[in-house]
């Protein structure tokens, strides 16, 4: 059931986790589900959390917003003070969230350190971050990503350039695999969509694929543009002229009357927004059997 009371009491009810929901009557501070809020569920102050022990703690944002929020914060820390707290970026967010939000923080701490007179502070800020991290690590039985660990045995500018290097080289490689991953999977879907199995298709390669629609005549493409096979073919003799005089950019021609043809070469052309592969027009026009 959900009861009003004023702030004060909203804040030691909830702290104490005497009621499931309140809500104050006109300070807009409330709670439910075991997490307290200040104007909204866009901004969670704490929740009440447990590990796989059973052990009780507080998850305690390190937000700050307005200044009555702030009150707000203020007050629900006061009313916890005796619950074990740990500190963190949002405690809405997600663990992966959260240990993101401490490595981010760590990093830009750790960039201070090149123009610092005393580097020593951003060490000491880095330290600390490292350790609320680890204490809620520790609380629920997780194991600390090994970013986090890496930069908290950053000492000077040196090791840090060093992890940077690390770093970026690792990331490039997971963003390999994944777009590897994405392109199998649009291989798949994009057979899907020209069978009509699909209307939308999501693209990872920046590219734009066409298909024929036999019940409308019309050719669309994978933004969802339509026009008519006549259009479509009058766009190919003009390519295939251009092409033939070695290309244009800022060719001077619109498409349709709106979309400017940007460049032409004997890979691909751009129209407007979109980029399609001269393979995959040439494709298109022998289906047509255009000439």
């Amino acid at each position: 059931m959900n009861r009003r009371m004023d702030i004060y009491d909203v804040a030691h009810e909830w702290a104490n986790n005497t009621d499931t929901n309140a809500s104050a009557t006109s300070a807009n501070l409330f709670f439910a589900g075991g997490a307290i809020y200040s104007y909204g569920d866009h901004f969670m102050i704490a929740k009440h959390v447990w590990n796989e022990q059973g052990e009780h703690a507080v998850l305690f944002t390190e937000q700050t917003y307005s200044r009555t929020t702030s009150k707000h914060v203020s007050l629900v820390a006061g009313a916890s003070s005796h619950l074990t707290k740990l500190f963190v970026p949002d405690p809405s967010s997600s663990k992966a969230d959260l240990f993101e939000s401490w490595r981010e923080a760590m990093v830009q701490a750790a960039h201070k350190m090149g123009s610092a007179r005393k580097p020593a502070k951003y060490i000491l800020e880095i330290q600390q971050i490292f350790e609320k991290a680890k204490r809620y690590a520790d609380f629920f039985n997780y194991q600390l990503p090994e970013e986090l660990v890496k930069i908290a045995g950053v000492e000077n500018l040196s090791q840090f350039v060093d992890y940077l290097q690390q770093e970026r080289e690792l990331r490039e490689a997971i963003e390999k695999k994944e777009q590897r991953k994405r392109l199998s999977a649009q291989k798949k879907q994009l057979a899907d969509w020209r069978s009509f199995k699909k209307d939308y298709l999501r693209i990872y390669d920046g590219l734009d694929y066409l298909r024929l629609n036999v019940k409308t005549g019309q050719i669309e493409t994978t933004q969802g543009v339509r026009f008519t096979l006549s259009a479509g073919h009058q766009l190919y003799r003009f390519v295939t002229a251009v092409i033939a005089k070695g290309g244009c950019t800022n060719c001077g021609e619109l498409f349709l009357e709106r979309y400017a043809v940007s460049e032409v070469n004997k890979d691909f052309i751009r129209v407007g927004c979109h980029k399609v592969t001269l393979k995959e027009i040439k494709s298109f026009a022998k289906q047509q059997g255009w000439q």
